[in-house]
């Protein structure tokens, strides 16, 4: 079957990305036969493979401000995290639930992490929607999901952008979007603007923060680091754990290229984007289209 393959990486709100890269890739005519996805990128991936159009994902994507957002993370206190993600389960459903990977039109695998054994898992078969929710499982935040015996969390852990996994399933050409921060970048965490500070300050002064103070300090965990001047000069606590993940993601990718490196690598614009800035949607489509825009002739090239 002709058509390319995609290695859609992990990054939270950065991923909505994802959605103008598929966008573009469908106006151009290039088809999709294969998608291996990382966390967001396994959940957009999994939509695409199960023939949800780009239409409604924008649709999804445009309609979530920062009150959605955080309702899908509504604290239960969990096993291990702050949410069980029964939200977020609720929120796929409509598209995911009841789906099998194996019956979709277009090949998919979500890549997860072992908690116990420390393993990359390939989920290539089975329920969709528990594939997703598992590569998804970002630590301490959303609790493990349980496959087959194992305790499963974030793929991120493991395979930031599984274009390994993508040609080892599917073949070639691969296409891998990274949308995770690196350590050079200048924004590599929640931006510092006006707009999300003002909404984090009016959540921890809400009624519903009170019955639970200690998500409070939690919440100080996605505050910005802007450059590397200014973290070294503020060593919080949640600094220097935000900073030492974005190293880790940044090498395992680095090593992982060095092995089997995908055919092209789309990076879009979305630096200043945050992991929870959901809000920020439309600006996240926008330039992942612009980056695969201006990537079509060497993505068609490929094909031929």
């Amino acid at each position: 079957m002709r058509g390319i393959v995609l290695a859609l990486g992990g990054g939270g709100a950065r991923g909505l990305a994802h959605i103008g890269v598929i966008e573009a890739l469908q106006e151009a005519g290039i088809p999709v036969r294969g998608i291996a996805g990382t966390s967001i990128g396994a959940e957009i991936g999994a939509f695409h493979a199960a023939g949800v159009d780009t239409g409604e994902m924008k649709r999804l994507a445009f309609g979530m401000d920062w009150i959605s957002t955080l309702r899908l993370f509504t604290p239960d206190f969990s096993e291990g995290a702050l949410s069980s993600g029964k939200n977020i389960r609720e929120f796929l459903a409509p598209y995911l639930d009841k789906k099998l990977i194996d019956e979709q039109p277009v090949g998919y695998a979500a890549v997860a992490a072992d908690l116990d054994s420390g393993e990359q898992v390939v989920i290539d078969s089975g329920s969709l929607i528990d594939a997703v929710r598992a590569s998804m499982s970002f630590p301490g935040l959303l609790s493990p999901a349980r496959i087959d015996g194992r305790i499963l969390v974030d793929g991120g852990l493991v395979n930031p952008v599984p274009f390994d996994v993508a040609r080892n399933l599917f073949g070639g050409p691969v296409l891998a979007v990274a949308v995770h921060p690196t350590p050079t970048q200048e924004a590599v965490e929640e931006k510092s603007s006006p707009e999300w500070q003002q909404h984090l300050q009016e959540l921890l002064q809400s009624s519903w923060l009170q019955r639970w103070p200690q998500i409070g300090e939690w919440l100080q965990g996605f505050r910005d680091l802007r450059n590397k001047g200014e973290v070294l000069k503020n060593m919080g606590l949640s600094s220097v754990l935000s900073r030492s993940q974005i190293i880790s993601e940044d090498m395992l990718v680095q090593l992982r290229h060095r092995l089997m490196p995908p055919d092209i690598t789309i990076r879009p614009d979305i630096a200043d984007i945050g992991l929870l800035e959901f809000y920020r949607g439309r600006e996240a489509v926008e330039a992942g289209y612009r980056a695969t825009s201006e990537s079509l002739d060497e993505i068609a090239r490929l094909l031929d």
